[in-house]
């Protein structure tokens, strides 16, 4: 009688998670469909004139001068360098080789080595209508991310965008053969979240966050004081947040009332060195960190899980009425 019953409960357990599994597949084929990028404006608005690159760096590589030669490839308004004293002499290095484009290129130093107050030092000096968001090792291997980017910003409720990322692997680790597990794990999880991304975009206009690689955001909701105070400010117990920068700014643009886009096109792709060793997990741990911290905090601070029912409740009577 126990095995009877023991082996209903497993065939019950398995029944559950098999519909599970067809809802999972159906619910992401439905929205995977749905979603549509932005395509380019006849008359834009914005133009790549109106893009500040805000990108700092510290321990900067040698790939550097690359990146920046391809930044500079899509004629930005401005490109500012944020970095540390003892990284000053190594960032002059890498830019020299651009010498003839270093009108467009700032170089500041930030007191202390902390990403959150690089970055505010930068946007803070920034003149474009547009902050560009722009991790040291992106690559924008075509000339459309900016004007793809700036799409989006045609629709005035619009206050930050990001696009598709991918690994940049050089030839020589193209290789299957010759290739670590820790960059395979790499390639993988950007496949993951270009799959995830614009399915849970079209589900709600959401996102946990928009990746930071190239992040576009009205200047507008950067240039001020209060987000500047709050995003060097953040504290987990005693400690000031270092990393996180894209998930705070997200949270930020959503709880100023702005929306978001994402732009999972080839035109927006931007690309990234994937690392070779085990210091990828620790990478891999810190955004997970950022990202279990923004769902506690909109679990319990704001908007707060009683809201969130409230708002599901609400959703679900009126489309029972409708």
């Amino acid at each position: 009688m126990i095995v009877v019953e023991s082996n209903v409960e497993i065939a019950v357990a398995l029944c559950i998670l098999w519909i599970w599994d067809i809802y999972e597949k159906t619910a992401y084929s439905y929205f995977i469909n749905k979603y549509k990028t932005i395509p380019l404006p006849d008359k834009p608005t914005y133009n790549s004139g109106d893009v500040s690159l805000v990108v700092p760096t510290i321990d900067t590589e040698s790939t550097f001068t690359e990146c920046l030669r391809l930044w500079l490839a899509s004629k930005p308004r401005e490109i500012i360098i944020v970095t540390v004293a003892r990284n000053l002499s190594r960032v002059q290095q890498l830019v020299s080789p651009v010498q003839n484009c270093t009108h467009k290129v700032t170089i500041l130093t930030a007191p202390v080595a902390n990403k959150r107050q690089q970055l505010t030092l930068g946007i803070m000096a920034a003149s474009g209508k547009i902050v560009a968001l722009v991790d040291d090792d992106a690559y924008w291997r075509t000339g459309t991310v900016i004007p793809y980017l700036l799409a989006p910003f045609e629709n005035s409720l619009v206050g930050a965008v990001a696009g598709l990322q991918s690994p940049d692997f050089p030839l020589d680790r193209q290789d299957p053969r010759v290739m670590t597990l820790w960059e395979t794990l790499g390639a993988y999880d950007m496949h993951t979240l270009n799959s995830s991304q614009p399915m849970r975009f079209a589900a709600d206009g959401g996102a946990w966050s928009l990746v930071g690689r190239t992040l576009f955001v009205r200047s507008s909701i950067l240039q001020n004081q209060k987000f500047s105070d709050a995003f060097c400010n953040q504290k987990i117990g005693n400690r000031i947040v270092n990393g996180a920068d894209d998930v705070f700014v997200t949270e930020w643009v959503f709880n100023c009332g702005w929306e978001i886009r994402v732009q999972n096109s080839p035109e927006a792709k931007v690309t990234t060195n994937v690392r070779r060793d085990y210091k990828f997990t620790w990478q891999v741990l810190r955004w997970e960190r950022g990202n279990i911290r923004s769902f506690l905090a909109r679990l319990f601070v704001n908007p707060g899980y009683r809201l969130m029912v409230q708002v599901v409740i609400s959703v679900w009577i009126l489309g029972t009425i409708y």
